[in-house]
């Protein structure tokens, strides 16, 4: 009899001892799992694919863009001295963008993005149930899609050649400094052509 109570209370240790690991891994978080995109270089404005697996059926899931290396300035540098140059463009960090979209099926999700400025990105998707993180880099250089290049219709694009808007109202405020200018010419040579009163 003891030798089978012995048994019992051997065995109903291995159990629990056997059970305790498996709910201790409940309570860490899931693993961070490779998602995948269409492109993995893209220019400004052009839209790419963002797309991962895993996840429940219809599960919301929250897709984070975040800017994790932003490219150097166009153009310019600092030079030591009197003169000290700046750069032409100086880029600032982008605030990280937060979007939704659902699972599928199958628990798998694919989400169009657009990013406007280059720069590299870190592209993440979190399960609001199953907690499930899929992540993927991007990298966004070269010239704006539309911003630059005027598209032709066929495909193929031409140098942007029109004025800007900067280019409009910098000759509105020189046509407006000119006629200041001359206002007050002719109203000084009118005040000392006029007699003068005693």
């Amino acid at each position: 009899m003891k030798k089978s109570l012995a048994a019992i209370a051997l065995a109903g240790s291995i159990a629990m001892v056997g059970a305790v690991p498996a709910m201790a891994a409940n309570t860490y978080p899931a693993p961070v799992t490779e998602g995948t995109v269409s492109d993995g270089t893209v220019a400004p404005g052009e839209t790419f694919t963002f797309s991962g697996s895993g996840f429940t059926a219809g599960e919301s899931i929250t897709v984070t863009v975040t800017l994790t290396g932003a490219p150097q300035a166009s153009s310019g540098g600092f030079g030591g001295g009197v003169s000290m140059a700046v750069p032409a463009k100086i880029n600032l960090p982008l605030a990280t963008q937060t979007f939704s979209t659902k699972a599928d099926a199958n628990g798998n999700f694919a989400f169009p993005v657009s990013i406007s400025e280059a720069g590299t990105y870190t592209l993440t998707a979190t399960g609001q149930t199953s907690g499930k993180t899929v992540t993927a880099t991007v990298k966004v250089s070269g010239a704006a899609v539309g911003t630059s290049l005027a598209d032709t219709g066929n495909g193929t694009a031409l140098a942007n050649t029109g004025a800007d808007t900067s280019l409009l109202l910098w000759s509105l405020v020189g046509g407006g400094a000119l006629a200041a200018g001359i206002t007050s010419v002719v109203v000084v040579r009118r005040r000392a052509k006029a007699p003068v009163a005693a």
